[in-house]
Parts: C-alpha cells; sequence; structure tokens
C-alpha cells in the first residue's frame, strides 16, 4: 500500500483510507466507542501513522485527519438528510464533546448549515407523502 503511495498513486491508498475512515465512523455511531483514527488506521494498513500521513500531504496534498474529518461531515449529512437525529445527537455519537465542534465542521467543509440539511429531508418527505396521496 506504501509502495503505491510512494509512486504516486493515490486512488487505491485513498479508497482504502476512505473504508477505514467509514468503518471506525459507523463503530462509533453503532457502539459509542472506537479506537482513535490514527491507531485504526495504522492497524489495518500495517505501517506507521507518521509516515503514511508525510506520503499523503506530499503525494496527495491533503492529511488524513483532513481525510477523515470530511467523511465525517459526509456521514453527517447523510443522518441529517436520512433519520430524525439532530446535530446534536450526531455529535454525542460521534464522541464531539459539544455539537458546536461538529456544527462548525459542518459549515467550514459544506458552506451549509445542519438546518439546510433538515430542510433537504423534509423537502424529500413531502414529495414522498405527495407521491403517496395520488
Amino acid at each position: 500500500m506504501l509502495h503505491q503511495l510512494k509512486l504516486g498513486d493515490c486512488s487505491d491508498v485513498i479508497t482504502k483510507v476512505h473504508q477505514v475512515a467509514d468503518q471506525i465512523i459507523q463503530t462509533q455511531l453503532d457502539t459509542g466507542s472506537s479506537a482513535p483514527f490514527a491507531i485504526q488506521i495504522t492497524s489495518e494498513l500495517n505501517t506507521d501513522y507518521q509516515e503514511l500521513n508525510n506520503l499523503f500531504l506530499l503525494k496527495c496534498d491533503v492529511s488524513l485527519e483532513i481525510i477523515f474529518t470530511k467523511r465525517i461531515i459526509e456521514k453527517v449529512k447523510e443522518l441529517l438528510v436520512y433519520t430524525e437525529q439532530t446535530i446534536t445527537q450526531i455529535a454525542k455519537s460521534l464522541g464531539y464533546k459539544k455539537a458546536s465542534e461538529l456544527t462548525e465542521q459542518l459549515k467550514t467543509y459544506t458552506g451549509l448549515t445542519s438546518a439546510h440539511f433538515k430542510q433537504i429531508r423534509k423537502n424529500k418527505l413531502a414529495i414522498i407523502r405527495r407521491q403517496q396521496e395520488k
């Protein structure tokens, strides 16, 4: 895996990192706890975290933490649109000490607030109700 990254091929390695990040996030949501991202990614890819992160920065121009945070934001968007959970509930499930931290990340990475994604949910539900009434 590191060999691919050293050769400049980010796509396969990023895909693997995404998979590990998604597993960590889902475990956190399901159980309320999980090992830190750095520990799990090191274990899954059988490599040193700092070496992997440095290679990512050099070859892919992005840190592992940024990739992990972006995966969290994707999951948060999904949960806001497809469940009734609030940003506060989601933040708590993901282990954030304050919901405002997650709210700030959501705004930073998407430019949108949780209210925007909740509105998408309302719009989708309204469409479904109208279709069911026909």
